[in-house]
């Protein structure tokens, strides 16, 4: 085999698997884990599968999020000749983790069985992503079975092991039909394995199956998308325009709803000064009797000229003469703050005010019988946070959104994608109201509807059930998230003891 088979594969299956607007073969992305443990198995030296593993991720990484340069060229006010680079930069980086995958998979093959193989793999690779997710302030894009989530019987399994616990599983079978030839349990394991994912789907989705889930009630959430051009949103100019294009469409669906959502920074001013604008926005909640909920920038004053800002989500009842709001606790380095800015001749992306500070506060905002844990822009892409959301009362989660610094990209599409992973994990409707798209409910099961078009206005009435109870994903976190990097660990320290058992190890 031509050592770079592996690495067409692995940027071909990336960039077809992973959601895109040309052609999304979802079920391609199962042959990227496939290349990299042809890769580990071929017969080359550790330090080889290292660097073909990371030229490989690299590549699939580069696939899956060419779009980066998107935001830098166009918003970042830097030149193209710099922007391109940012996300080979990037991928690069990323492609360090798929790196490290082959080489201890490469040590792996010469100490372990082809089952036992299977196994670690599997835990190998969730492990991987679940560091993905915390390392560098996180970035858990790259999510295996994130890509499968436009076939929701094909997710079941993230309501028991999550969305890292499923790639994982994924992955174990990819190593298992690299193993056929020399392994019958390998064989066994890939059919019970494949067997129990299709079973599973069948039996939640067709008739639904909600586990230990219970329905509370139903609500109507009206989902506004006032398809805001990005580069005038911060524009003195505009800011009239857009807040009176929120309550025109809002006002299409505000007789059917019980509370109103508006995108992410929907509002491009501060929201808690007084003026007219917040003014008429009391009285449109007051006189329709229907709560808005919207994103705008806030701050605390400490003293003059100190103060700190925030991305926040404003809760605006009409029975109400202050507002409740939730700040963002996950912010996006380089887009919210920068990081080490001392030493850094860098800005950030976003326009129309200064480095955001964190909140500290998930629990969920309170409307009526809504408990509305909130994940702003892509706080919907960490497991962690929705589960806390969860933990605290959450019986709806909501996540706002602006993508339109993306463009028509993969990103909009792979950023649902994720979202939707993590209504399936914590058994709750998801309603997501952007600028520009996706906006969308999710049910439990990962089920999409409501869904509206990318750059175009919307105002969509979604129907949505409350629930209460737990997964099992939810209800054991712990042991199914720590698991697998115990399992890890121990395999390690096999592989060290043993690494010279066998000097050629499995091959393919």
């Amino acid at each position: 085999m031509h050592p770079a088979v592996p690495l067409l594969i692995a940027m071909l299956s990336a960039g077809l698997g992973y959601a895109n607007p040309l052609l999304h073969l979802p079920a391609a992305i199962l042959a990227f884990p496939l290349a990299l443990g042809m890769i580990a198995f071929s017969g080359i030296s550790p330090r080889k599968a290292l660097k073909q593993g990371w030229i490989a991720g690299s590549l699939a990484a580069l696939a899956c999020m060419y779009w980066i340069a998107y935001p830098v060229g166009v918003y970042g006010g830097l030149s193209w000749a710099l922007a391109i680079p940012c996300p080979i930069l990037i991928a690069m980086l990323i492609g360090a983790y798929y790196g490290i995958y082959t080489y201890i998979l490469n040590y792996a093959a010469r100490c372990l069985s082809p089952f036992a193989l299977c196994i670690f793999s599997g835990v190998l690779w969730t492990s991987m992503e679940t560091a993905q997710g915390y390392l560098f302030s996180g970035f858990p894009w790259m999510t295996l079975s994130s890509a499968l989530a436009f076939r929701p019987e094909w997710i079941q399994g993230a309501a028991f092991i999550g969305s890292y616990g499923l790639s994982g599983l994924l992955v174990s079978v990819a190593t298992a039909i690299l193993c056929w030839k020399i392994s019958h349990p390998a064989k066994i394991w890939t059919i019970a394995i494949v067997a129990l994912i299709i079973i599973l789907g069948g039996m939640r989705t067709t008739p639904e199956q909600f586990s230990n889930l219970v329905k509370t009630g139903d609500t109507s959430i009206g989902l506004i998308q006032g398809n805001i051009d990005q580069a005038k949103k911060w524009d003195a100019k505009y800011k009239k325009t857009t807040f009176e294009k929120y309550i025109r469409l809002s006002k299409q669906v505000m007789h059917k709803t019980d509370l109103v959502l508006w995108p992410e920074t929907a509002m491009p001013f501060y929201l808690q000064d007084g003026g007219i604008m917040r003014a008429e926005i009391m009285n449109f909640a007051s006189e329709t009797k229907t709560p808005i909920l919207t994103g705008a920038p806030g701050y605390i004053l400490h003293s003059k000229g100190d103060f700190s800002l925030y991305n926040r989500a404003y809760l605006i009842s009409p029975d109400k003469k202050y507002m409740d709001w939730y700040d963002k606790s996950h912010l996006v380095p380089f887009g919210e703050y920068i990081p080490f800015k001392e030493y850094l001749p860098l800005g950030k992306l976003v326009q129309g005010a200064g480095d955001f500070i964190p909140g500290s506060d998930a629990s969920p905002l309170k409307s009526g019988d809504l408990a509305m844990g909130m994940l702003i822009c892509y706080e919907g892409i960490f497991p962690e946070l929705a589960q806390e959301r969860v933990e605290k009362g959450a019986n709806i989660l909501i996540n706002i959104s602006n993508d339109a610094w993306y463009g028509d990209t993969s990103a909009p599409r792979q950023h649902l994608n994720l979202v939707t992973m993590r209504a399936v994990e914590q058994g709750r409707y998801m309603l997501r109201g952007t600028n520009t798209g996706i906006s969308a409910c999710i049910d439990p099961l990962g089920r999409i509807s409501h869904a509206t078009g990318l750059f175009v206005d919307a105002a969509v009435a979604a129907e949505a059930e409350l629930m209460s109870g737990t997964t099992f994903y939810h209800a054991n976190y712990q042991a199914v998230t720590i698991s697998p990097q115990v399992l890890t660990m121990l395999g390690l320290i096999w592989i060290i003891i043993n690494r010279r058992k066998n000097q050629t190890g499995i091959q393919i």
